[in-house]
């Protein structure tokens, strides 16, 4: 479906309402090439429109300091509009907050643990 990319760490697609989810796949242990592949399959829902991103790290393994830089950088800002972190456990927690608190990303994000409320802040910035 063209809506929908994947790449070795996450599932993405475009939903009805405008907002792209990235759910990371069970234990993923994310590295600058697994962030880059993941940017290329997000690239092909981009469509020319930044976009809203619901990203969920609830069963994420590790992420490395280059691949929070290069997420939180200009590039990723440049097709993204805003990022919804879903956070769950101990460990997406602490890797949730080193994005936002030490690699100060270029575009607003903001961690949550309900989907329901990280979705219906992202539709605030929907055009």
């Amino acid at each position: 479906m063209e809506n929908e990319q994947a790449s070795r760490v996450a599932k993405l697609w475009l939903g009805d309402d405008g907002i792209v989810r990235i759910i990371h796949v069970h234990g993923a242990q994310v590295t600058l090439e697994d962030a880059k592949e993941t940017m290329a399959a997000y690239l092909k829902l981009y469509k020319g429109k930044r976009r809203p991103l619901f990203i969920d790290t609830k069963t994420m393994k590790s992420m490395s300091r280059e691949t929070r830089q290069y997420y939180a950088g200009e590039e990723a800002a440049k097709v993204a509009s805003v990022a919804a972190i879903i956070v769950g456990t101990p460990v997406s927690r602490v890797l949730g907050n080193f994005y936002i608190g030490i690699s100060n990303p270029h575009l607003p994000s903001r961690l949550f643990t309900s989907e329901d409320d990280a979705l219906e802040w992202l539709k605030g910035y929907l055009d």
